[in-house]
């Protein structure tokens, strides 16, 4: 219910901002919008934390597997200081044998998780697009931006126009799976979108793993405490 309240809050104030300044941005779904959020958040800190809220707790291995041969994998995430504050996304593609197919870094400056998340997947699903790859992976740790992906959000959304660029993407003649993963099996993305705060604002195409973080592109497991 905090997190309820403080976005509440905090939301309310941007959108009475914007209206008296003219940008009169309309959203029909605040209440929605607001919830989506804080749930989020909720479910980040239970994982983060080993909170329970029901049921028994296990330990599980988890660890980036390759995708089947003739398929890429793509692995993408967004890292926000704040909700909103200064956020980045990166993603990497790699094939059937872990080898580095692409990567990208992006700075994108002042924007909430969620909008970080979805302009990683935008960019993701260009590079994938025009380097002609036929069968994709798509794998997002955050179980919101997932949702908005298969299922789709309100026109009256603010992130709507960003879901239906990627849609427009998703369409095409291709397929593409998406899933959500854990963060632990996202360590790469995470990596990538964690070195763009040291890059000045905007898209950089990586062709190779940034020397920083080859750790990361190892496929090493790691035990998970999950609920049952």
């Amino acid at each position: 219910m905090r997190n309820v309240f403080d976005m509440g809050i905090w939301w309310s104030w941007k959108w009475r901002c914007e209206n008296v300044f003219g940008e009169n941005i309309k959203c029909w779904d605040k209440v929605k919008f607001i919830k989506d959020l804080a749930s989020e958040v909720t479910k980040v800190y239970l994982l983060a934390y080993g909170c329970k809220e029901t049921g028994v707790r296990i330990e599980m291995i988890v660890a980036w597997k390759p995708p089947v041969d003739g398929c890429m994998r793509m692995n993408i995430d967004g890292v926000s200081h704040g909700n909103p504050d200064l956020a980045t996304a990166g993603g990497a593609m790699r094939d059937a044998a872990g080898r580095w197919c692409g990567g990208f870094a992006l700075n994108i400056g002042v924007c909430t998780a969620p909008l970080g998340e979805l302009w990683g997947v935008y960019y993701r699903l260009y590079i994938a697009w025009g380097r002609g790859v036929t069968r994709l992976e798509m794998e997002v740790d955050s179980k919101l931006v997932v949702g908005f992906l298969k299922t789709g959000i309100s026109d009256s959304h603010p992130l709507s126009f960003l879901v239906r660029l990627c849609h427009g993407f998703l369409s095409r003649d291709w397929i593409v799976r998406i899933s959500h993963v854990y963060r632990e099996t996202n360590r790469l993305a995470d990596g990538l979108a964690n070195y763009a705060f040291t890059l000045p604002l905007g898209f950089y195409l990586l062709e190779s793993t940034p020397p920083i973080l080859e750790v990361f592109g190892r496929r090493t497991a790691f035990p998970k405490h999950i609920q049952i």
